[in-house]
């Protein structure tokens, strides 16, 4: 079920019946968000730029948080054009510039939601790093972003899921499991969100949220998800005591279609995705 403000009982894999918006994107978050926005927090947000990040620079910007977002010299700042935002200005492969935002921002809360990128992937020691940058700040809440899966490639993770990919992706999966460690021992407070399948395609607009989203604590689930509703999600957890210390899965019961089609290209074998896949293309995805 949704998450509650308990955050502790009554958690189930999947809605009973097809769940209404508001309850699906949580009743129960929304005394969380009511609890967060009470006080504008300092955020700073890693990987503010990109599609879920961006995402969640704006909720946080409409909620009246003060937002500064570290982003790369070179980074595309147009999804936040026209947001009151601040910037610091670095890499997260530089530990000078990295330590010089948060002397910059001195966040309440810190979001990393960053991507791996074809030259180097920043998950792992950077990520680290950051967990040690927000104790030495102060820090009192880090929310991470990571991956259904994370941690060794073993054969009891490949059959707990299944649809997961680990030839492809065990490597990253194995930095966020340490990454995921070491914020848990760390003495800021923490979420842990993991996302299965979020709904995307390579020069495709992502499809729009349906609303019905939700995060659990069921462990086993891997389910779909959009940027958009994970953006609504992650950023109502902001400073909320009941996501605190959690670790928690995103799906969306409705997406069962748009899943399977997300599956078949994750593991297409012949390199024609179109022979492959779009037998299974739902109906009104471009």
């Amino acid at each position: 079920m949704p998450v509650t403000p308990s955050g502790n009982k009554g958690v189930r894999t999947m809605c009973e019946s097809r769940c209404p918006s508001m309850l699906a994107i949580g009743v129960g978050l929304v005394s969380f968000a009511m609890a967060s926005l009470a006080v504008a927090e300092s955020v700073l947000v890693f990987g503010g730029t990109g599609n879920t990040g961006s995402r969640i620079v704006r909720h946080l910007v409409d909620a009246g948080h003060d937002v500064t977002v570290f982003v790369r010299p070179t980074s595309n700042r147009s999804r936040l054009a026209g947001l009151a935002v601040d910037y610091a200005v670095g890499d997260v492969h530089d530990r000078g510039s990295v330590d010089g935002a948060f002397d910059q921002s001195s966040p309440d809360v810190v979001i990393a939601t960053m991507q791996s990128r074809p030259d180097q992937s920043p998950h792992g020691d950077p990520e680290i790093h950051l967990i040690g940058q927000a104790e030495r700040a102060g820090s009192k809440h880090f929310i991470y972003l990571s991956s259904v899966g994370a941690g060794d490639d073993t054969e009891a993770q490949r059959s707990r899921y299944p649809d997961i990919n680990y030839d492809r992706f065990a490597r990253v999966l194995k930095e966020k499991g340490r990454v995921e460690e070491a914020l848990m021992a760390s003495s800021v407070g923490y979420t842990i969100i993991r996302s299965g399948a979020i709904l995307v395609e390579r020069g495709v607009e992502p499809p729009p949220g349906t609303g019905r989203a939700y995060f659990t604590e069921d462990q086993d689930v891997l389910g779909p998800i959009t940027y958009d509703d994970l953006a609504v999600l992650m950023a109502r957890c902001v400073s909320a005591p009941g996501c605190l210390n959690k670790i928690y899965h995103a799906t969306d019961d409705t997406l069962g279609p748009e899943y399977n089609h997300w599956r078949c290209r994750r593991f297409a074998v012949t390199g024609d995705l179109a022979s492959e896949c779009d037998h299974l293309r739902p109906v009104g995805l471009p």
